[in-house]
């Protein structure tokens, strides 16, 4: 058996917890010079509590004993392992799990494991997420999960905006006076996923535009792979989420939806009010239709 890990940049909902075994590699918010374990020391909520009142935490990547626990109980229970990681862009945790991993490896040559870069994470992480593991729980062979995740994530395309630009600011990415008139003139960021990171596509005038947009784009970039999971994720706006995917289903009618809430991690990139749309632009060689 294979056993999928994934981390804080991957996105989780319920039925992703209910229908696969699974672990969760935490990495650390940092709130105030305090360090918590996301969603071990603090929820999702009481991160949300604390950019509402216009903090930015900050992150740290997985601590290298979590990845040595999560392996040394995946061995004793005789299961290799495919650990999909945040975005080598986004964190240094990508590059430490590959370098304890290779070590582990010499240690225990009998074991398969594999390091994953997400490409990105999110609700692209997700998608990858959720698709090595239906491979896994239908016993495909651990090489084929990891060529065709590997696969996957050059294939996943990634739409998102910001509800204010003044999470840009905060994060460095765009100059105050900006994010000012931004605001005022009520332009909104439309942002993507390159291998740089994340990098701002155009500026749109008003969000009805901009989410217009980002479903347009959608709809010509899955081609003729329409019949695939499409997954919204969001920060604290689940109403959002919900008219994207009101907007999805009408359409791609063949396409099944599911929503996320953006972990903490990424949530800090984003603000209060991101919201994503991803897909993928290939049908892959092996591919699950999953329809919650």
């Amino acid at each position: 058996m294979t056993r999928i890990l994934i981390d804080s940049g991957i996105d989780q909902n319920d039925f992703m917890k209910e229908t696969y075994d699974y672990d969760f590699l935490p990495l650390s918010v940092i709130i105030d010079e305090q360090d918590y374990l996301d969603q071990v020391d603090i929820s999702l909520e009481e991160v949300h509590a604390h950019m509402e009142k216009g903090t930015l935490p900050k992150t740290s990547q997985v601590s290298p004993k979590t990845i040595i626990d999560a392996l040394n109980k995946a061995r004793d229970l005789g299961e290799d392992v495919i650990y999909i990681a945040i975005y080598s862009q986004f964190s240094g945790t990508y590059q430490v799990a590959h370098t304890i991993v290779e070590k582990y490896k010499e240690k225990f040559p009998d074991m398969n494991i594999a390091v994953i870069d997400s490409k990105g994470g999110s609700g692209g992480g997700a998608l990858l997420a959720l698709q090595a593991m239906e491979m896994a729980k239908r016993e495909e062979a651990f090489g084929t999960i990891v060529e065709q995740t590997k696969w996957n994530a050059e294939h996943i395309q990634y739409h998102f905006t910001l509800n204010n630009l003044m999470w840009l600011v905060k994060g460095g990415r765009l100059p105050k006076v900006a994010g000012t008139a931004g605001d005022v003139l009520s332009i909104k960021p439309y942002l993507s996923v390159n291998e740089t990171g994340i990098y701002l596509k155009k500026l749109v005038r008003g969000q009805d535009r901009v989410y217009k947009r980002m479903i347009r784009d959608m709809t010509k970039g899955v081609g003729s792979f329409t019949n695939q999971l499409i997954t919204i994720s969001h920060v604290n706006d689940y109403g959002t989420a919900l008219k994207l995917e009101a907007m999805v289903k009408e359409a791609l009618p063949e396409a099944s939806v599911q929503i996320f809430d953006i972990g903490a991690v990424l949530a800090t990139h984003l603000g209060i009010g991101g919201v994503a749309v991803f897909y993928l632009d290939q049908k892959p060689e092996h591919y699950v239709y999953i329809d919650e």
